[in-house]
């Protein structure tokens, strides 16, 4: 997969500052798309709809963003991306203030119909945009500046929302949320240069990858985990607290807990998969479901679904890295990079989408457990299919990755938590 050119690399005189300008949009939007998830019981109860109904404020801007990663990457390929990210990042601002303003739900959703938008145009600009900002020798810092704003907005979203909708109101969550907004665009104003546009991909360059079979049954791997992450995640407020019967302050407690291993994860998986890509693959997808496994038959077990948490916790920290990894694997010089960076998006916000779709549906017929149920299966499928997947790929795996390639770094996906 092609890097960006050395002649498109783009000016500033703070390289780095600027990095953590993009980055700042990056933690943004993870804010704002999660911050409904801890919030969600004060959501239901003040715009008068079941918890399993206010779980579209979590589907609907993700089937959007599932539609503007590519159609961004497409429209926006001539585009300055600093313009790009600054509007983006406003929009962040706009849609929160709407969403902190809705007077019934239905405005609500609309609010988050614009978040949408900036999802996609994210995640499909700011990571190359900032590999682009700094000499080649600092690319991978570059990139970590970004994927830990990305890991520190997932840590902190979903319990602080929480905080403040049990001790203040809903509304000032997405308040709070807005503000971070605006002061990301007001940095980003002041040290961000201009990065002109580098990869001009069209429709066409998707091709190759959505005819390739192996890079197809991938994605539905991906797909698959993605689901199962949030069947659970956007119900698990109301779990731990109706199911565990947890406080707000030991679920918020172990929400942190939660997030702070996603972190570990992330890390701890990058060493090892330098020794397997698909070692490490399959042993997160086999944790991941003994996880889920743990939550949903011991949700009244305060311990047990301690373990669970911990488990899924670090099994999704590595997660959408080491299924990226194996991809790579299968695409190397054969695919655009951005446009499997679109393409990836694009599934995994169609999965965030699925699973908050039918996981509400499953709480509003059946009650809160289901969602971590729906989760477990979900994980359970995806897991057999990768393993058996892995078994019949082997020799070819091997031929193709004599050592462990990196993935491009204007091709790696942030996670969403």
């Amino acid at each position: 997969m092609s890097s960006p050119p050395a002649q498109a690399h783009a000016k500033s005189r703070h390289p780095l500052i600027s990095v953590i300008a993009i980055a700042l949009g990056s933690f943004s939007v993870v804010v704002a798309e999660f911050v409904p998830v801890g919030a969600l019981p004060q959501i239901s109860a003040g715009l008068g709809v079941s918890e399993g109904t206010a779980g579209l404020l979590v589907t609907l801007p993700a089937i959007t963003g599932a539609i503007a990663a590519p159609a961004a990457t497409v429209l926006m390929r001539r585009l300055d991306r600093r313009l790009a990210i600054i509007g983006l990042t406003a929009l962040i601002a706009v849609s929160l203030g709407l969403s902190a303003a809705a007077p019934n739900f239905t405005a609500m959703l609309l609010s988050r119909l614009l978040l949408g938008i900036s999802i996609g145009g994210v995640w499909a600009t700011s990571v190359s945009a900032a590999a682009r900002l700094v000499p080649a020798r600092i690319v991978h810092t570059a990139s970590s500046i970004v994927f830990g704003a990305i890991a520190v907005g997932s840590v902190v979203s979903v319990p602080s929302s929480t905080l403040i909708a049990t001790h203040l109101n809903w509304q000032t969550t997405f308040v709070g949320a807005a503000a971070v907004a605006v002061i990301s665009v007001l940095v980003q104003i002041a040290a961000i240069p201009k990065i002109p546009a580098a990869d001009r991909v069209t429709m066409a360059d998707f091709r190759p990858l959505l005819r390739s079979l192996p890079a197809n049954i991938i994605l539905l791997v991906v797909f698959l985990s993605v689901f199962s992450q949030f069947s659970a995640y956007t119900f698990i407020v109301p779990y731990l607290q109706d199911v565990t019967s947890l406080s707000t302050g030991v679920a918020s407690g172990l929400l942190l807990g939660y997030g702070a291993l996603t972190i570990v994860g992330n890390f701890g998986g990058g060493s090892l998969l330098g020794r397997s890509v698909r070692g490490t693959a399959a042993a997160t997808l086999v944790l991941s479901v003994v996880g889920f496994l743990a939550l949903s038959l011991g949700g009244t077990v305060t311990a047990v679904v301690c373990v669970g948490l911990a488990l899924w916790g670090l099994s999704w920290g590595n997660l959408p890295v080491a299924e990226q990894h194996w991809l790579y694997t299968f695409g190397r010089d054969k695919f655009s990079a951005e446009a499997v960076n679109a393409t990836f998006t694009s599934v995994v916000q169609t999965a965030v989408a699925a699973g908050s779709l039918l996981s509400g549906v499953a709480v509003n017929s059946a009650g809160i457990r289901s969602s971590a149920i729906l989760a477990t299966v979900a994980s359970g499928i995806g897991c057999l299919l990768a393993l058996v997947f892995m078994a019949v790929t082997a020799r070819r795996f091997a031929e193709q990755e004599p050592g462990v390639a990196a993935v491009p770094e204007e091709m790696r996906i942030p996670a969403v938590d």
